[in-house]
C-alpha cells in the first residue's frame, strides 16, 4: 500500500470541499464531505514536507470544511 503525497491528500481536501458544495441539498451527503474535507486538511497542515502554499491553502479548505460541518451540526 503506497501512502498517498501531500499533494495528493490537499486535492483529496479540494474535491471534498467541491462535493459538499455541490451537495447543498443533501445536508447528510454536504457533512460527509466536509468531514472528510476537514480530516485531509489536517492531514496536510500536520504534513512535515508542506509548502506554505500547500499549508495556506489546507487552511482554507479546513475554514470551509468547519463552516459547513456547524452549518449540519444537527444531522
Amino acid at each position: 500500500m503506497t501512502i498517498p503525497t501531500t499533494t495528493a491528500v490537499l486535492a483529496y481536501a479540494r474535491a471534498d470541499i467541491h462535493a459538499a458544495v455541490a451537495a447543498a441539498d443533501d445536508p447528510h451527503r454536504r457533512r460527509q464531505y466536509a468531514l472528510s474535507a476537514r480530516d485531509y486538511a489536517v492531514t496536510v497542515l500536520l504534513a512535515g514536507d508542506a509548502t506554505a502554499d500547500q499549508t495556506r491553502h489546507a487552511d482554507y479548505y479546513l475554514t470551509d470544511a468547519e463552516s459547513f460541518i456547524a452549518a449540519t451540526a444537527d444531522h
